[in-house]
């Protein structure tokens, strides 16, 4: 689901005060000086924008990979770059649709050359923009078979508030509405990747903030949708806003670090990346 609002005025607006529109950053192949790094993983992280900001773009290089991470309205796409074409994870807000187009033509992306659409699951910030692209570009959409229902419907599921933020803008996320759609790839079970989008790795089905929630890992890579979020400030792995039950939460996040040990950064659909060892730092404060 999505983050909470900073500035309710500036949010409407998809960014907070001060913040540029599309901040931009090149594709790097080190550490780039001023930007945090993931140390130790042989990656290559840089970051324009503060790390609570509504709109950021985060380049990262894992081996022949990079990943774009288009944050829109506090919600992250991931655009995944490789030898055989791109593909996105997760699509955003309906409201974010366009911009995000515009975002991928920026970056010399054309949008109807992408492999798939994977989304992590069926909320509004992270399915609602997904119709647009198949509409105007033909993308083919992979969803968790278990939020069928909730992408039949267009509306968010139940939503469990785990903190203050979350509580102030409950009522709203359970009134959000998204245009309604049938993937045009269903995952039930773990799934071999890279027919879908072209890259090596698995899709591992993780239901717990949706009953259709999706894993995607890729190499060193783990996109993780809202299994957990990173922190809106700093680089630590948080509880997600909404998780109806936490210790049940907190028991897949270990049985994911213990099922794909080669994972070593985990992108988040809110803020983050975050390393493995923030994960694990996270989840032995929650013991």
């Amino acid at each position: 689901m999505l983050a909470p609002r900073f500035d309710d005025a500036s949010f409407a607006r998809g960014r907070p005060r001060g913040t540029a529109r599309h901040p931009r950053a090149e594709p790097t192949a080190g550490p780039h000086r001023g930007a945090p790094a993931l140390l130790g993983l042989g990656l290559a992280l840089v970051t324009l924008g503060a790390s609570g900001c509504a709109t950021a773009t985060t380049h990262t290089s894992i081996g022949e990979l990079e990943v774009v991470t288009l944050r829109e309205e506090h919600a992250n796409v991931h655009l995944v770059r490789g030898p055989r074409g791109s593909f996105l994870v997760d699509a955003g807000l309906p409201g974010s649709a366009a911009r995000i187009e515009a975002r991928l033509l920026e970056l010399e992306v054309d949008p109807a050359a992408l492999r798939a659409v994977v989304l992590t699951h069926g909320h509004a910030d992270h399915a609602g923009g997904a119709p647009h692209l198949r509409e105007r570009h033909g993308v083919t959409l992979v969803a968790g078979r278990g939020d069928e229902g909730m992408l039949a419907e267009g509306r968010n599921g139940e939503l469990c508030p785990t903190g203050r933020r979350a509580r102030r803008r409950l009522e709203g996320d359970r009134a959000a509405r998204f245009p309604t759609f049938a993937a045009d790839v269903w995952i039930a079970e773990e799934t071999p990747l890279e027919p879908l989008v072209g890259v090596p790795g698995r899709v591992r089905v993780l239901p717990g903030h949706t009953p259709g929630s999706l894993v995607l890992l890729v190499g060193r890579a783990a996109f993780v949708g809202d299994l957990f979020r990173g922190a809106i400030v700093g680089r630590s792995a948080e509880t997600h806003f909404y998780m109806c039950d936490l210790e049940d939460n907190r028991a897949d996040v270990r049985a994911l670090l213990d099922a794909a040990p080669e994972v070593e950064v985990f992108f988040t659909g809110h803020f983050g990346p975050v390393t493995r060892e923030a994960v694990e730092a996270w989840l032995d404060e929650a013991s």
